[in-house]
């Protein structure tokens, strides 16, 4: 599918799927897979309601407007939370490959997420693991990476603290912020001999698709802008990422990343489960994934 570019000074929104970037396929035999989206379909089971006359007892089918034993009228009995059927989360799934879009209701439980083909939810894609995440349906939606190769993904809703490792996917970047070593002493009495630092205290890492690394963006004090035309980072070939995309600000030892409104969206690699909240997106391999209700 062909990526529109990125917004014009006059912002224009258009859902736009956003590509893979950076990581491998997940075995050689996956790297020729069509990157399609299959999913099992999952509803909520509904047991019609049955209504008791007060008068004779006898019971009737629901939306009944009178007794089936004695014709005395019925009022619909009030559903009780214990008995209610189970109100199922809603995902949509859109393959950046193909624009492929799927729609899946998740009823209370837990669903193993991946390539393999005995999984809950099954997503034919080669950058997705057999094994890729597990969700779990209950009073709220919660995701959990199951060690995926090339992790789980999750957009940006407000600025972020940064640890050391953190990486980053935004366009077709795939980057991993990393602290820098303090200024190595004395070695065999005399100076380590180096490019001076000038006070840098991370680096952004662009990580190839392959698993090879390449260029290093070294960060000083200060903001840092990450997009496709200016900044400390920019990206000039790569159309989906925005002119002024991202925000990477550095204070102390503190990295703060936000997104600046970009069309495509800046994405944090999950390390750890996580309650999704209603409109929040998911990149799976090629896949985005969003929780809509």
């Amino acid at each position: 599918m062909e990526l529109p570019p990125c917004r014009p000074p006059t912002p224009r929104r258009r859902p736009n799927p956003l590509p893979f970037s950076g990581g491998r396929p997940d075995t050689p035999e996956a790297a020729s897979a069509p990157g399609l989206l299959t999913a099992k379909l999952f509803r909520a089971q509904i047991r019609p309601v049955m209504l008791s006359c007060s008068i004779c007892g006898t019971r009737n089918a629901d939306g009944a407007r009178a007794c089936t034993g004695c014709g005395a009228p019925l009022s619909p009995a009030p559903v009780s939370p214990a008995t209610a059927a189970p109100v199922p989360h809603r995902l949509r799934i859109v393959s950046a490959g193909t624009g492929e879009t799927r729609r899946l209701e998740l009823i209370p439980g837990q669903y193993s997420v991946g390539r393999g083909r005995d999984c809950s939810i099954v997503i034919d894609d080669p950058y997705v693991s057999p094994l890729h995440l597990y969700l779990t349906a209950g009073a709220t939606l919660h995701v959990q990476d199951a060690g995926s190769a090339n992790g789980t993904f999750v957009r940006l809703r407000g600025p972020v603290q940064l640890r050391d490792g953190d990486e980053l996917r935004l366009g077709r970047q795939r980057l991993r912020l990393e602290a820098l070593p303090a200024p190595a002493g004395a070695v065999g009495g005399g100076r380590v001999w180096g490019s001076p630092p000038h006070g840098r205290r991370y680096r952004l890492v662009q990580l190839l698709e392959g698993g090879g690394t390449g260029e290093a963006f070294p960060l000083a004090e200060g903001d840092h802008l990450i997009g496709r035309e200016l900044g400390t980072m920019a990206f000039p070939a790569d159309p989906a990422v925005s002119g002024r995309h991202a925000m990477l600000a550095v204070q102390g030892d503190r990295a703060l990343l936000r997104d600046l409104d970009s069309a495509n969206g800046t994405f944090l690699r999950l390390t750890a489960g996580t309650d999704l909240s209603v409109g929040d997106r998911l990149l799976i391999g090629m896949q985005q994934v969003t929780y809509e209700s």
